[in-house]
């Protein structure tokens, strides 16, 4: 079956731009936090400061690589196709998109069972250090990383019944607990479950952004699925470089 119709766009719809925006937010953050830990900053001490600059930075490079976007289009140079289609709904899916969801939802159901042991491990982790040295940091994610793992579960419940409506935003959710697992990892919040979080969950939002890719477009490169692999292996290999 052929793909769906789209329609080409100089300039990207709301949800895509949005995505892109947090995207380049974490990437600069990303590599801003760990130049400044490798140049010999503390985790505590850089947390805030290489938000700031990682941020601006990734806000920058989006808004020049828009420009340039823009330019070459007119130009004729590239022809991009934005993929304003919806994603399916369950009765309009082909055998193939059936097949895809069916394989995907267990994959967010893992996600989302690791985000929960890890949110209450880094909970009873911060309950059992001293007052005087606990982080707020650590309860703070441990916090959101329970309430993705609801949300996660809620939606792989929606896949197993062949709703994929949300999978776009459990893909950003993903990538960006999967951040937030680099810098516990570098903050030695629970260092073991954080790497294993950071492996299934990275996957899970590779496989979810590859998945939105699938469901409403299938032609050129699913170019997020790669940006958001990418960022995983950074949030993985970097904590780990510079501990």
């Amino acid at each position: 079956m052929s793909a769906p119709a789209v329609q080409a766009s100089i300039w990207p719809r709301p949800g895509r731009l949005i995505s892109w925006l947090i995207s380049a937010v974490l990437v600069g953050w990303v590599v801003v936090y760990n130049v400044m830990r490798v140049a010999g900053g503390t985790p505590a001490g850089v947390a805030l400061p290489s938000f700031l600059i990682g941020a601006g930075g990734g806000i920058v490079v989006l808004i020049i690589g828009l420009i340039i976007r823009r330019r070459l289009i007119n130009a004729g140079r590239i022809h991009p196709v934005d993929a304003e289609a919806e994603i399916p709904a369950p009765g309009a899916m082909d055998d193939d998109q059936r097949r895809v969801i069916n394989a995907t939802w267990p994959v967010v159901a893992a996600a989302a069972a690791v985000e929960l042991v890890c949110g209450i491990w880094m909970l009873a982790d911060w309950n059992g250090t001293p007052s005087t040295v606990r982080a707020t940091a650590e309860v703070v994610m441990a916090g959101w990383f329970i309430f993705a793992a609801l949300w996660m579960g809620w939606e792989a419940k929606n896949l197993r019944n062949m709703d994929a409506g949300g999978i776009d935003s459990v893909a950003l959710g993903a990538l960006l607990t999967t951040v937030l697992s680099g810098v516990g990892i570098t903050r030695h919040f629970a260092t073991g479950m954080q790497v294993l979080t950071v492996i299934v969950v990275g996957l899970t939002a590779v496989v979810a952004y590859w998945l939105v890719w699938f469901l409403v477009r299938r032609r050129g490169v699913p170019s997020m699925a790669i940006l958001a692999g990418l960022i995983a292996l950074a949030s993985l290999l970097l904590p780990l470089l510079t501990r």
